[in-house]
């Protein structure tokens, strides 16, 4: 292994982003459905799911369930103030929000953005630069849902060559050569389960003799010298009867080499 340094961050996988969840889905909502057939048919042509809601009451239900990946809003509503139902979306931060304007002036258009909508688009515009802007905004979100579940993760780093590792605080333990040696056993194979005998040919060469008393004692070592490290020694977990595992994700900064 010639990891020259590496982090391991605690937590769930970031979320992936919307397009590796199947096909994106669009809540619709206006009160004139015949206005959004070619809008909404250019969507579902290319690979979006669509669901139409013809009031704020309609709509409610895909609103409550958070179920929509964006949504689309006309502001003049029958039941409801459709601006402000675009603050209160906004707000929400559930979902970005498009408003196609009924009218093109900029006053409509300013409305609808000193409202919280992300974007807005007159209804006379062509389906195909609809296509578009649904597209970045949905873009946008997934970046912005990757930073924001990076940022929530706790990351130590790892500095192989020395031994070093340092929390999210900044506290920071030496390892000894040998644990170092098995943290970068453990830590190249995040979420693999390693078998005792696996570990110790990792270690010591395919030749070695399985020893899973001593494989257990220093386990347990490194897992007490990492615990002194804000708690990182809780991400090796021990499976009876299986080995061990890391239960991290790890991001190599200098060429981790199995």
């Amino acid at each position: 292994m010639t990891a020259v340094a590496f982090e391991f961050a605690a937590g769930a996988a970031p979320a992936r982003p919307i397009a590796a969840q199947g096909s994106p889905r669009v809540l619709w909502i206006d009160a004139d459905p015949a206005d959004n057939e070619s809008g909404v048919d250019m969507l579902r042509r290319h690979g979006f799911e669509v669901e139409r809601a013809e009031s704020a009451a309609q709509a409610q239900p895909a609103l409550d369930a958070a179920s929509a990946d964006l949504v689309i809003l006309e502001t003049a509503l029958p039941d409801a103030d459709g601006l402000a139902l675009c603050r209160r979306l906004s707000e929400s931060e559930a979902a970005p929000v498009l408003v196609v304007a009924r009218a093109a002036d900029t006053l409509d258009r300013v409305a609808g953005l000193e409202f919280g909508a992300d974007d807005v688009l007159a209804k006379t515009t062509h389906p195909l630069e609809l296509l578009a802007r649904v597209r970045a905004l949905l873009r946008r979100a997934a970046r912005h849902a990757r930073k924001a579940a990076e940022a929530a993760l706790e990351t130590w780093r790892f500095d192989a060559e020395l031994g070093y590792v340092t929390s999210p605080s900044g506290r920071t333990v030496r390892l000894s050569p040998a644990d170092a040696a098995l943290l970068r056993a453990l830590a190249a194979r995040p979420g693999e389960v390693l078998p005792r005998d696996a570990l110790v040919r990792l270690l010591h060469g395919d030749g070695a003799a399985a020893g899973g008393r001593s494989i257990d004692a220093r386990v347990a070592r490194l897992r007490r010298t990492l615990s002194a490290c804000d708690g990182a020694g809780d991400m090796i977990k021990t499976l009876r009867g299986g080995g061990y595992l890391f239960q991290a994700q790890v991001t190599a900064r200098s060429g981790l080499a199995a």
